[in-house]
């Protein structure tokens, strides 16, 4: 694909195109040349994706030469039927010092805003909670499916029906030796119809059985334990888990809030102290 280039001594060659002076750097391959705009070969193998096929290759390289070409093509145009660039200029120097300040007030943020603390979070979070209610019941706990016929499943109901942590050990040895399935969900609050999805007839987040002990439904094939250790119903709080992300989001972002109205304010008036900035009095 590529074609070869002759090593000239010179660095660079001068070429006429279309009444304008070209200068071409001979390292490298030209592939196109648009308004004194020259476009190389290895600009498009730079972009090109890895692994192509011969044909996609071919492809990819028209398209980016058409594409190249056009994006020239358009702001020529636009360029010479623009009246008058003097908006453009004010715009694009409005933008100019947006960005400088934009990129210093993220700069001086980053630096001198400090991590909400956890007892800043669940403070605000005690205060807020009936701001952000539950959508749908969550849940925490263990969940466990084994073949009917596995013996010694009276202890297992025994272990899960009283969650400790020796009863936790004994409860992950028998799964590792029986178990056909088992979900600990004891740190993680999950959707409480996806727990529910996982045994043999639907429970509703609702039942009072769930407060007592295991769940335990039986079938010919296999048996299913259950144990809800925790349960928000919808309309309920949401656990502090589930928001904490949020809740640091919005403290973080008041915090930055804050901050730059303070670093404004003190700004204005060291300026005002200084005379930095004169202020002329009403003559009306």
């Amino acid at each position: 694909m590529r074609a070869g280039i002759p090593i000239a001594i010179t660095l660079m060659l001068l070429v006429a195109s279309c009444h304008r002076s070209v200068i071409l750097d001979i390292d490298r391959e030209p592939v196109m040349e648009l308004y004194g705009n020259v476009l190389y070969f290895d600009e498009i193998e730079t972009n090109m994706p890895s692994g192509l096929s011969s044909p996609d290759s071919v492809n990819f390289v028209e398209s980016y030469k058409k594409k190249w070409a056009l994006d020239k093509l358009v702001y020529n145009t636009a360029l010479n039927n623009v009246g008058s660039s003097t908006e453009i200029d004010h715009l694009v120097e409005r933008y100019r010092k947006e960005l400088i300040i934009s990129e210093y007030i993220d700069k001086i943020t980053t630096q001198n805003i400090e991590p909400v603390s956890e007892d800043s979070l669940y403070a605000f979070y005690q205060q807020q909670k009936e701001n952000f209610p539950l959508s749908e019941p969550v849940a925490k706990g263990i969940f466990i499916k084994v073949a009917t016929n596995v013996p010694d499943q009276a202890k297992l109901s025994k272990w899960i029906s009283n969650i400790s942590d020796a009863n936790l050990e004994n409860i992950m040895r028998y799964c590792t030796k029986h178990a056909s399935y088992q979900q600990l969900f004891l740190d993680n609050w999950i959707p409480f119809s996806k727990v529910s999805e996982l045994m043999a007839q639907p429970v509703e987040s609702t039942d009072p059985v769930l407060s007592r002990g295991a769940v335990i439904q039986q079938t010919a094939e296999f048996t299913y334990y259950l144990k809800i250790t925790g349960l928000c119903l919808a309309g309920t709080p949401q656990p502090f888990e589930l928001v904490e992300s949020d809740l640091n989001n919005i403290l973080t972002n008041k915090a930055k809030i804050d901050y730059i109205k303070n670093f404004y304010d003190q700004l204005y008036d060291k300026a005002i102290r200084r005379g930095t900035i004169t202020l002329y009095e009403n003559q009306n």
